[in-house]
C-alpha cells in the first residue's frame, strides 16, 4: 500500500499539529516497514531536514509539490499528483484535503473546532476573520473525507455537534507523549535551567501560544494573586513562540510590576521543554478550551504536577491526575498554584498519578491504531471495485 501524508502542516517554527505530524510520521516508520510513505512538502529545506531524519525507514519518502497548503491551483493539481504518485490513501493531517480528489480514499484529522464553536476565542485568526469561508471549507472536507480523525471523544462529540458528520465516519486516536518526556535527574537539570536561562527560584510553568483561549493574561493575574502567599523567590515562566497579534500578556506583566517574576521564552527546542517540565514546580494549562492539551502529558510523563483547566479535553486527557481548576473564576488557579506549592506531599501525590496516567499515551499507540484506519479504507476500497 503507497499512503500518502500531507506532511505541509510541519513548519520551520514547530507548532502542536506540526509536532502531531512529526510524531506520527517518525512512528509510522518505526511501526512499519510493509508499506510506503510519500510525504509531501513544500519547502524545499524542510524536505531536506526530514530526508536527512527518515534516512534509517527506506519506506518514508519525502517528496517536493509546487504548492503550498491554501493554493487554489493546489487544489487544482493535487488530484493529478496523487494518482500520478500511485496513492492508495491519503492523509491531510489537519482539516484540509483535496475537494476534488474522487477516487482515493481521504483521511482529515480534526485536533478542535475553537473557530467556530468559541471565535471570540481567535479574534484576530484568519479562520475566525472569514469565518464563513472557514466553516464551508471545514464543512467540505470533512464531508469529503472518508474518515475523520478526532483527536479526543470531546472532538468527536463537536464534529457531531456542530458539522453533523456521523458517529461512524469518526475515529478518536489520542495524541502521544514521546519516550524522551521522562524524569530527569535533578541535578542535571538544576544545571542546564541556571546555565541557559539563569532559572535558579523555583518557577510554574506555561507551555502554548498566546491565542486568547490559552488565557495566558488570566493566568498572569491569578499569579499576581498568588506571589505574596510564595514562601520563595517565585517566578512563572511563559513558553511559546512570540505572536505580535497577541501583546496583551507581555503588557500586562508590565502594569502589574511583574516584570522580575515572569519570564517568557521563545524559540525552544524539544529538548529545551523536556528540562522546563523537568525544572518546574508546576505545569498550568489554563485554557478556556483544548481539543486535546500536549503540554499537560508531557509535563506528567516528567513527573511534574499539573493544574489544567476543567474545559474542552482536558478533564479527558488528565482524569485524576491532576488538580482541576475553573479557568473563569477569578483566583481559582492561585488557589491551585498555593495548594501545591506549600503542600509536598500533594506534589509527591500528582506526580504519581501523572507519571501513571501518562503511560496510557504514546505515539505508537497513535501510529499503530491510524495505520489501522489506513488498511480499513484500503480494504473498503478494494471490496467496492
Amino acid at each position: 500500500m503507497r499512503i500518502g501524508i500531507d506532511a505541509r502542516w510541519i513548519f520551520p517554527r514547530i507548532s502542536g499539529i506540526g509536532r502531531v505530524t512529526e510524531k506520527l510520521i517518525h512512528h509510522l516508520g518505526e511501526i512499519d516497514r510493509e508499506n510506503n510513505y510519500l510525504l509531501l512538502f513544500f519547502q524545499p529545506e524542510l524536505k531536506e531536514k526530514y530526508e536527512e531524519r527518515w534516512k534509517k525507514y527506506p519506506n518514508l519518502e519525502p517528496v517536493l509539490v509546487p504548492w503550498s497548503l491554501f493554493s487554489p491551483l493546489g487544489q487544482l493539481g493535487m488530484p493529478r499528483l496523487l494518482r500520478r504518485l500511485r496513492i492508495d490513501v491519503f492523509h491531510s493531517t489537519n482539516y484540509l484535503v483535496p475537494f476534488l480528489l474522487t477516487d482515493i480514499p481521504l483521511v482529515a484529522t480534526i485536533h478542535d473546532l475553537i473557530p467556530l464553536k468559541f471565535p471570540h476565542f481567535t479574534p484576530r485568526a484568519k479562520k475566525t476573520r472569514f469565518n464563513f469561508l472557514f466553516r464551508w471549507i471545514l464543512l467540505r472536507c470533512s464531508r469529503k473525507a472518508d474518515t475523520v480523525v478526532a483527536v479526543s471523544h470531546r472532538t468527536g462529540e463537536d464534529l457531531i455537534e456542530c458539522l453533523e458528520l456521523k458517529k461512524e465516519k469518526i475515529a478518536v486516536i489520542y495524541n502521544g507523549v514521546d519516550e524522551k518526556y521522562r524524569p530527569l535527574e535533578p541535578e542535571t537539570v538544576r544545571a542546564r535551567l541556571r546555565e541557559k536561562w539563569d532559572l535558579s527560584s523555583p518557577f510554574a510553568l506555561f507551555v502554548g501560544r498566546f491565542d486568547p483561549y490559552k488565557n495566558v493574561p488570566g493566568l498572569i493575574r491569578d499569579f499576581k494573586i498568588f506571589l505574596p502567599k510564595a514562601a520563595d523567590d517565585a517566578k512563572l515562566v511563559i513558553a511559546g513562540h512570540y505572536d505580535p497579534r497577541y501583546p496583551e500578556s507581555f503588557r500586562l506583566v508590565r502594569e502589574l510590576g511583574l516584570s522580575s517574576s515572569v519570564v517568557f521564552l521563545d524559540n525552544l527546542d524539544e529538548d529545551d521543554l523536556i528540562y522546563l517540565y523537568n525544572g518546574s514546580r508546576v505545569l498550568v494549562q489554563p485554557s478556556y478550551y483544548e481539543g486535546f492539551g500536549l503540554p499537560p502529558l508531557e509535563a506528567m510523563a516528567c513527573g511534574t504536577p499539573v493544574v489544567s483547566s476543567n474545559r474542552g479535553a482536558l478533564p479527558e486527557v488528565v482524569e485524576d491526575a491532576a488538580l482541576i481548576v475553573d479557568p473563569a473564576e477569578e483566583g481559582s488557579i492561585a488557589r491551585a498554584l498555593e495548594r501545591i506549592w506549600s503542600d509536598e506531599g500533594l506534589r509527591t501525590r500528582l506526580r504519581e498519578r501523572g507519571l501513571k496516567r501518562a503511560q496510557n499515551f504514546s505515539w505508537r499507540k497513535t501510529a499503530e491504531e491510524t495505520l489501522a484506519v489506513y488498511k480499513n479504507l484500503a480494504l473498503a476500497t478494494l471490496g467496492q471495485s
